[in-house]
């Protein structure tokens, strides 16, 4: 028996086995993710020495750092992962050689930025809301304003906002284990891993997995207030960044669990994406004439909309679905895909037929086309104006570990 979806094509019936009290139905999940921070293939010396990216990390690292007090949890976030991933440049052999200096001026700059979140002494404090189980920002108490930071408030895009604060945090129990200060920022981020994802059926204070919905594969990004359309999520690539960063966070803290848990989300959501939101020639999920948009945009339970929440440019409504750029990216976005959506939609963008390089969505656009012409997209990567939760170096680091 086959019944047909609002938005997800075509549901089949499956029967469980006769007689038992209790039926199982047990699905296994073969999706690949990676085991690490870093990419599956080191980069060559040579490489490393033509485009320079020992030379941008100390440019990188040496530049003015900041992490405003008053900041939106989103935006400080993806500069708190931004700056972290520097630290893994750092300790990368194949670019800095036995040189440590770097890897340590980088961990000495990330402490300070991260000092004032790890109190929570932020002007608009995290605080646990008792009616849902979770924890918010404040802001949209102290304005009145339920958009405050994206409806953070009101639990909109709490695996957005979160995910960049634990997978920071994961890369720093894996580099900085003696941190005077590391158990502080465990605690708080425990804290926002059980708000976006509590796997612990015996935690009463946080609701279970809040954002995640196993049965569809993916997270919703819209939180408790009503939407005309259902439930909705936009950027796939920010969801599969908590779950990758929550496996890698269990993983650096030994805690078991966490990790199985997360890894498992990381895959279970790897192939949601890949089947809904990113649409290959073969898709047959979306109708016909919707397919070369090649991605969905706003996915809704009731409806798709080739579109953002901020912008009307295209290169937008596909550059959300590539941020940050990290080892789960490519096994996300398959070369595949990347090469049917550069040739169909994106050589076509104003930015990219004028190479503006000026425009800091370039930055994303050349990282991800790395995956098809990485030599071609790192002479782009080299003059590019950088977005903001990217650095020279790392957008550098990334293209060249991908397979050619």
């Amino acid at each position: 028996m086959v019944a047909f979806s609002t938005t997800r094509g075509a549901y089949q019936a499956f029967t469980t086995p006769g007689g038992a009290a209790d039926p199982v139905w047990e699905i296994k999940e073969t999706q690949q993710v990676p085991e690490d921070f870093y990419p599956s293939r080191k980069i060559a010396p040579g490489v490393v020495q033509q485009q320079r990216i020992a030379e941008h990390l100390r440019e990188d690292i040496n530049s003015p750092w900041s992490i405003p007090l008053d900041g939106s949890y989103y935006f400080n976030g993806k500069a708190a992962q931004k700056y972290a991933s520097l630290c893994l440049i750092a300790n990368d052999a194949a670019v800095v050689g036995g040189d440590k200096s770097l890897l340590k001026t980088c961990l000495d700059k990330l402490r300070r930025v991260m000092a004032p979140f790890v109190v929570n002494s932020w002007t608009h404090k995290l605080q646990y809301d008792k009616i849902y189980g979770g924890i918010v920002s404040s802001q949209g108490f102290k304005t009145k304003d339920l958009n405050s930071d994206f409806g953070n408030t009101m639990y909109n895009d709490h695996h957005f906002h979160y995910g960049y604060w634990v997978h920071t945090a994961a890369i720093i129990n894996r580099l900085d284990p003696n941190w005077s200060d590391l158990s502080k920022l465990n605690t708080i981020v425990n804290l926002l891993v059980r708000d976006v994802a509590n796997f612990d059926p015996e935690d009463k204070f946080f609701t279970r997995f809040r954002s995640f919905d196993w049965f569809r594969g993916h997270s919703y990004s819209h939180g408790v207030t009503p939407f005309a359309d259902g439930k909705d999520q936009e950027s796939t690539s920010e969801d599969v960044n908590f779950a990758f960063g929550m496996y890698m966070y269990g993983k650096a803290t030994n805690n078991a669990a966490m990790e199985a848990v997360g890894k498992l989300m990381t895959r279970v959501n790897a192939h949601a994406i890949k089947t809904y939101f990113l649409i290959e020639d073969v898709n047959q999920i979306h109708p016909a004439n919707f397919c070369p948009n090649k991605v969905t945009g706003i996915f809704f339970d009731n409806k798709v909309d080739y579109a953002t929440w901020f912008s009307a440019e295209k290169h937008c409504i596909h550059g959300i679905q590539m941020i940050p750029v990290s080892a789960v990216t490519e096994f996300v976005r398959t070369k595949q895909f990347v090469k049917e959506e550069w040739e169909q939609v994106l050589t076509k963008e104003t930015i990219v037929r004028r190479e503006d390089t000026g425009n800091s969505w370039l930055s994303l656009l050349y990282t991800n086309f790395a995956m098809v012409d990485k030599q071609r997209a790192m002479g782009v990567l080299q003059k590019a104006k950088m977005d903001d939760g990217l650095t020279r170096s790392w957008a550098l680091y990334m293209a060249a570990s991908f397979a050619e």
